[in-house]
């Protein structure tokens, strides 16, 4: 079988010269997004499968709205670190912007936490990954500013690799960081800092106050999707508002742990000041906005008379508020030839294997005061990547004690 028939059959893009010319001028048509493999769909564009000079790779189209955050994702252009989904080729003009980087094969973190429960060695495992990644960045002088399990790519049926640096157990995965679209040079902040991006429900209250960001901020927001593959939840899940997020955490250090003033909150109060308000203006609920927005409206926030009640975040609400990655081969329609082929995969559940040789109730508690750990509100108090990294390494050996 020749290999333009199995890119046929795969529907990938074949990312010719004139091709990218072509999506360059018209960006991707409604015909293009129905034959075309569609990896994923984000707030500045749309991921879709494709072929670059013999190689497999993901494609996204960036919107003309968004082409500034070309300048952030080219930040990582030709960076090669086994954590961070690699960048090979930035282009744009005045429309639309197109990004080409590695196609491993595997899906979002995001997915892999909705579908199932991972044991506490996985959730150390893929912590420290994300931790090499952000170091790597930290090293470079960038800054992601919006670490979440969405952008954190889990590529599946990698070469085994130890689950610790004396261990004897195994692990077939290996996570990468991506979209570096919210990202910031360090020795640019002082001109973007009030243009930072993110997703407010993972940003830190220095970014929400618009005050200097520094690495602590991406070890805040990875404390919180360290909670996240714990809890399986959405962080404030039990609120639909994103001013009265941002509202708390800034002024009440609310966090994803604190059921009591979330259940206040979700329930209503007589205290105006804590009462979060039905009709706030989030345009984009659960997916990145710019910072300067949200402290413009937690000012109105603030000085409102008659706040309202929140309402619980809704099924259908918390389905938007994800964007879900996939790189497998067999998203999207499914074959009979395709199911044969997913019959002779492993199970998802099989790369994530409970390896752990003693109870780790105790370890679960180490676990979580680290994450609280790196969600204090004074950046400077945060751990450091230094120290998270050993105190991860810590709980990982324990975990195969015997």
């Amino acid at each position: 079988m020749s290999y333009i028939t199995v890119i046929n059959k795969e529907n990938a893009i074949v990312l010719t010269t004139p091709k990218r010319n072509e999506l360059l001028r018209d960006g991707p048509t409604e015909s293009m997004s129905h034959r075309c493999h569609v990896l994923g769909r984000g707030a500045y564009g749309t991921v879709f499968k494709a072929v670059y000079r013999d190689h497999s790779v993901a494609l996204k189209v960036i919107k003309n709205s968004a082409i500034s955050t070309l300048h952030n994702e080219s930040h990582v252009l030709n960076w090669k670190h086994k954590n961070i989904v690699r960048l090979m080729r930035v282009e744009s003009n005045a429309e639309f912007g197109l990004l080409i980087m590695e196609r491993p094969n595997g899906l979002c973190l995001q997915r892999v936490t909705d579908t199932l429960v991972l044991p506490l060695v996985h959730r150390v495992v893929i912590t420290l990954d994300v931790l090499a990644a952000l170091s790597y960045c930290h090293g470079q002088g960038v800054l992601h500013l919006d670490v979440k399990p969405p952008n954190i790519l889990i590529a599946l049926g990698a070469k085994a690799i130890p689950m610790g640096k004396q261990s004897l157990y195994y692990r077939s995965y290996i996570c990468k960081l991506c979209d570096f679209g919210s990202s910031v040079k360090l020795d640019e902040l002082c001109s973007s800092q009030m243009n930072t991006k993110g997703t407010l429900r993972y940003m830190s209250p220095e970014a929400l106050r618009s005050a200097p960001l520094t690495c602590a901020s991406d070890i805040y927001s990875l404390g919180i999707t360290m909670w996240q593959l714990q809890a399986r939840r959405l962080p404030f899940y039990q609120l639909n508002c994103n001013d009265t997020i941002a509202y708390q955490v800034v002024k009440y250090d609310l966090r994803p742990d604190n059921s009591a003033l979330l259940e206040e909150l979700q329930l209503g109060s007589d205290h105006t000041e804590i009462v979060p308000l039905i009709n706030c203006d989030c345009e984009e609920r659960g997916q990145g906005i710019k910072n300067t927005n949200v402290v413009d409206r937690m000012c109105r926030y603030m000085n409102r008379n008659n706040p309202q009640l929140d309402v619980v975040l809704s099924t259908e609400l918390y389905k938007k508020a994800r964007r879900n990655l996939n790189f497998d081969n067999s998203h999207g329609r499914v074959s009979k030839r395709t199911l044969k082929q997913r019959n002779k995969q492993p199970r998802l559940a099989n790369y994530f294997d409970n390896l752990s040789t003693i109870s780790v109730t105790y370890l679960e508690n180490a676990y979580s005061e680290l994450y609280k750990s790196c969600w204090l509100s004074q950046p400077q108090l945060r751990l450091s990547s230094i120290e998270l990294q050993k105190h991860l390494e810590l709980i990982l050996a324990k975990c195969f004690a015997n």
